[in-house]
């Protein structure tokens, strides 16, 4: 497995907290971007962060966690899941009808939690693949694909994108097409889910990846890259950890 799935942890009990984080982190794949104990900041680490997994006490001060997850669905990827946990079992048919992907009963035992994660697991990764299959099959003959933005869907073909930048500011990916318009996407997003939309697109940086069809030279020395005009006049500079890995891909005379 090489995608971790991303956890966001919103519960007003700290002990909570703790013990579910302690629990979490004994799975390999699993990466707690946060935790809060507060229901005002939760909902902007919740956005922020997009994880794949979201944790929600349903019993908390000023706002419930269904209220909570009601509020912030229009602004969370299509993709995201939760599960509320709290020791009320009355707050189980709410939680359903909420969309809830699984219920989570304080003290829960560690076969529960372990059931859950294993659940969220297959189909995590299952669409993870379909999504990768799917991708690779439409940029192989350059018909047109959607890719999703913070605004909404954007429809292009592979020759459309010049490259995809990260943005530290932003904390998000942000891609720049050929017509030099630049597009924020999803935080939930990682380089590894545009690499592998196709082999044109290569990383050439931590935070750069280019697609090949407009990419011209490498200096050796410098790292300097030089993009095919219009776009000669864009300055990128290459690390050498990812010059390394450009080359194994291309086949060099």
């Amino acid at each position: 497995m090489n995608e971790e799935i991303t956890v966001v942890i919103v519960d007003d009990d700290p002990v909570s907290i703790r013990n579910l984080s302690n629990d979490l982190m004994t799975y390999p794949d699993i990466q707690i971007l946060e935790t809060t104990t507060s229901v005002e900041k939760a909902q902007k680490i919740i956005i922020r962060q997009q994880p794949d997994l979201l944790f929600m006490d349903v019993e908390m001060p000023k706002q419930s966690g269904l209220e909570l997850w009601k509020s912030i669905q229009s602004d969370v990827h299509a993709n995201m899941r939760v599960v509320f946990y709290t020791a009320f079992d009355s707050y189980l048919l709410k939680a359903l009808r909420a969309s809830a992907f699984d219920f989570l009963m304080k003290p829960y035992l560690p076969e529960e939690l372990d059931e859950i994660i294993n659940r969220f697991r297959s189909v995590f990764y299952r669409s993870k693949a379909n999504m990768e299959q799917s991708m690779r099959r439409l940029l192989a003959d350059d018909r047109k694909f959607a890719i999703q933005t913070v605004t909404g869907l954007l429809f292009l073909k592979r020759r459309d994108v010049l490259m995809f930048r990260f943005s530290e500011s932003s904390r998000c990916w942000q891609l720049l097409l050929a017509d030099r318009s630049e597009y924020k996407l999803r935080m939930s997003l990682a380089a590894r889910d545009l690499l592998n939309m196709s082999v044109s697109f290569v990383q050439i940086s931590q935070n750069c990846i280019v697609n090949l069809e407009h990419l011209c030279t490498i200096e050796n020395k410098t790292l300097e890259c030089r993009l095919y005009p219009p776009y000669d006049d864009i300055e990128l500079i290459a690390s050498r950890r990812y010059y390394g890995k450009v080359k194994e891909l291309l086949e060099i005379i």
